[in-house]
């Protein structure tokens, strides 16, 4: 297999980038099932799903904790920096690294990684940059997309769908 981690972004990925700001200063941020769904397929492969994003959010911590992602790292003010520790710290070079992001602040790891992913919202330059522009906007089943995007170009995808299907079938 050639990639080992699959990192997103948050904002304007699994996001539509909207913050929704309460009353109470709660910032509210809409998930979407699908992309829920997407994670799940992936976790069906040996691709470890990996969280990368500028902001902090205990929105964030859970919604991942329900995926089941146990690598997050939140608050990154220089992503290319921490994404080049995590490459150290689990040995995965930049190479087989999957990275999903959507602005400039994003920029400098699309370009160093294996295979670089953005969604439609994202500035031009970003978008030549990439691999692969979903059609789905983010926050709106783009992860997903890109997902089986990746899996269906590593002919992973009918094995983690057969996986996942299985796993239901003996959890119900």
């Amino acid at each position: 297999m050639k990639y080992k981690f699959f990192l997103f972004d948050i904002d304007g990925v699994f996001t539509d980038g909207g913050l929704y700001y309460t009353n109470t200063s709660d910032v509210i941020r809409k998930f979407n099932v699908q992309d829920g769904l997407g994670i799940r397929l992936l976790m069906q492969t040996e691709i470890k799903p990996v969280i990368v994003t500028g902001k902090k959010s205990e929105a964030v911590a859970r919604r991942m904790d329900t995926l089941g992602i146990e690598l997050v790292y939140q608050n990154v003010r220089n992503k290319l920096a921490k994404i080049q520790e995590i490459s150290r710290q689990f040995s995965v070079s930049l190479d087989e690294m999957i990275f999903m992001g959507d602005d400039w602040n994003d920029f400098p790891v699309l370009k160093k990684v294996g295979c670089a992913l953005t969604v439609p919202a994202s500035p031009k330059e970003i978008q030549k940059t990439c691999h692969y522009v979903t059609v789905k906007s983010g926050g709106n089943g783009a992860v997903r997309e890109a997902i089986e995007w990746v899996l269906r170009k590593e002919n992973l995808y009918a094995s983690a769908v057969q996986k996942f299907l299985k796993h239901l079938k003996n959890h119900v």
